[in-house]
Parts: C-alpha cells; structure tokens; sequence
C-alpha cells in the first residue's frame, strides 16, 4: 500500500494541524504545532506513538510531566490520560488505526 501525500486527509484539532496517512493496520499522522495540544484525553483502543521531529515541549501523561526534544519517542498506552505543550513537529503512529468512537475527552487545556 502506498499513500501520496496528495490523498493525505488534512486536518486541524485542538491547535494541531495533521496530515493523516489512513492505514489498514495503523494510521501514520504528521503533525505541526505552535504551542501543543489545547485538550486532554485518553483512548480507549489504540496505543499513541509519537516521534519528535524537531521543536521541544512537555507532555503530560496520566498528571506526570515529561521533558521531550527533537529524537525523543513518546509511547501512549490505551486509557492512559495526556496532552502536550510545546513548539513541535512530530510524527504520530495509532496502532491499531485511530477511531474517533474510543476517543474521551477529559478537559480543554490553555496553552
């Protein structure tokens, strides 16, 4: 299978803009943001892997605050809660592929 960036599905959520990369087996997300993820939430299905392409920020995950740079890989297991903060790009993996029907929302966020 071969996705072009041209049939990439374009999107923008919470502060973050997305090019979505819609898989059988999982969901590949680039994404751009310029102050983080203005909401909370956990899902309850599918484990979040994040790689820093470039930028800085802090991740919260389940209250626990976590320091992340350019190389850094980030893992979000199922029903575990999180958000981020920071000036990043970043590439986005859901295994198994992202369904918004698990998706919770536990709180919006300032950034």
């Amino acid at each position: 299978m071969i996705i072009k960036e041209k049939d990439a599905i374009k999107s923008r959520k919470a502060g973050v803009s997305m090019r979505i990369y819609k898989g059988k087996v999982a969901n590949l997300v680039f994404q751009q943001t310029k102050k983080g993820h203005a909401e909370e939430f956990y899902h309850t299905k599918s484990t979040f892997i994040y790689y820093i392409i470039q930028g800085r920020g802090t991740w919260f995950i389940e209250g626990k605050r976590h320091q992340v740079k350019k190389g850094d890989l980030v893992v979000i297991e199922p029903n575990k809660r999180f958000y981020y903060r920071g000036k990043l790009k970043q590439i986005l993996v859901t295994v198994p592929p992202y369904n918004p029907k698990y998706e919770h929302h536990v709180r919006y966020i300032k950034l």
